[in-house]
């Protein structure tokens, strides 16, 4: 539940929406997994043939493991996640989506590991909250869900 207390503002998010997935899904991404990284050792290609197996590995333990919750909170000091604070100064941008379905937080941060941000919102009427919040102290610019996003929608991570 959304909390608008002063100059905080604090909510829940998940991961991702779970989906059950067969032992077939699972045995069907072991064997594209193993094919493709024949083929690469075939070519000659140790190395992609690694990151194949690693990546198809990650992807298979996050889908069996489920969602998680974070907690979110944007206070006086900047974005909270999970107690991982991005203070103001360290965020480039941000925009808020405010489609009706789905409205959702895009942060622009200064981060190497993890420069764009994406929070799920919990309605309408929170995301003009964390608006009119956010636009005091970070510049805001429209923004798309990145590339990665799409295709962690695409496995269901």
């Amino acid at each position: 539940m959304p909390e608008a207390q002063g100059q905080t503002i604090s909510w829940d998010v998940i991961t991702h929406m779970h989906k059950e997935r067969t032992a077939d899904w699972y045995w069907g991404l072991g064997v594209i997994t193993f094919v493709a990284a024949a083929i690469s050792i075939w070519l000659g290609n140790l190395l992609f043939a690694l990151i194949l197996v690693i990546g198809a590995g990650s992807i298979g333990a996050l889908l069996a493991r489920g969602p998680r919750e974070h907690g979110v909170r944007i206070d006086s000091r900047g974005v909270a996640i999970d107690g991982t604070l991005y203070p103001f100064k360290s965020l480039k941008s941000f925009w808020v989506d405010r489609h009706p379905e789905d409205p959702r937080l895009y942060l622009m941060t200064s981060g190497i590991m993890s420069p764009h941000v994406t929070l799920p919102l919990e309605s309408i009427a929170q995301a003009g909250q964390v608006h009119s919040m956010l636009k005091r102290v970070v510049e805001e610019k429209e923004q798309e869900p990145h590339f990665g996003e799409y295709l962690a929608e695409l496995f269901g991570l």
